[in-house]
């Protein structure tokens, strides 16, 4: 029987990828989504895209942030973005610009987006902004904050989701993935030395593999409780 795997945030991390595609054992008959942020950060930006080129990705913010930048030049860019630039071609940029926000998977009442959503919205109703940047909310406001920076009255979006739709997404960097009734978070921030995560359908099963390195400090400190006995680094 054919799967559905959902891949976490690779941001470069390319050998982790291929690791994490041969543990779970993917084949021709599966279908492989990421959820976005492929590229910065990490050391094989080009190589990750080509990889999400040939299964499915949503948009992620920082391949907006690219579609954003696309004709600034060089010398207005940061050091990091201008390294994903000088690793990738036009068709990349353009492969960007056809991402959708979310991926329904009706045959397992889920839905994958980068982010996160708000309550009470359909998900072609969910403002762009939300699925590509939520963390902590309060609905129905439209602002969103790091968890490290939200107001008392805050929560992480997770709180407030009820469905109908199960929604995988990726984007927070979580110390352990977030399984809840109604979402799966499932960025365990490779880039940063700790683990890539899957979640294979239709068991719902999580398979992760270790980080071949750090290639990205600073996610060692300010560790927050979001949701339930699971800490986000912010």
């Amino acid at each position: 029987m054919s799967r559905t795997i959902v891949i976490g945030d690779l941001h470069g991390c390319y050998d982790e990828a291929l690791e994490l595609l041969a543990k779970v054992g993917a084949t021709s008959s599966d279908r492989i989504i990421f959820t976005g942020d492929l590229v910065d950060r990490g050391p094989k930006r080009r190589e990750c895209v080509e990889l999400a080129m040939q299964h499915e990705s949503i948009l992620g913010n920082h391949e907006e942030k690219h579609l954003q930048q696309r004709r600034r030049k060089d010398a207005d860019l940061l050091p990091d973005h201008l390294e994903t630039r000088q690793v990738l071609a036009p068709e990349h940029l353009d492969y960007f610009a056809t991402l959708p926000h979310f991926i329904r998977l009706p045959e397992y009442n889920a839905a994958v987006v980068h982010a996160g959503v708000l309550p009470g919205k359909s998900l072609e109703d969910q403002d762009p902004y939300h699925l590509l940047h939520a963390q902590c909310v309060r609905p129905p406001e439209r602002k969103s904050y790091w968890p490290s920076k939200a107001p008392a009255d805050y929560r992480f979006w997770t709180h407030h989701w009820k469905g109908p739709e199960r929604v995988i997404f990726g984007h927070t960097v979580f110390d352990r993935p977030l399984v809840t009734e109604h979402a799966v978070g499932i960025d365990t921030g490779c880039v940063y030395g700790r683990s890539l995560t899957a979640v294979v359908l239709p068991t719902w099963e999580l398979v992760s593999v270790p980080a071949r390195s750090t290639y990205r400090g600073g996610k060692a400190v300010a560790l927050l409780p979001v949701h339930g006995d699971v800490n986000v680094f912010s």
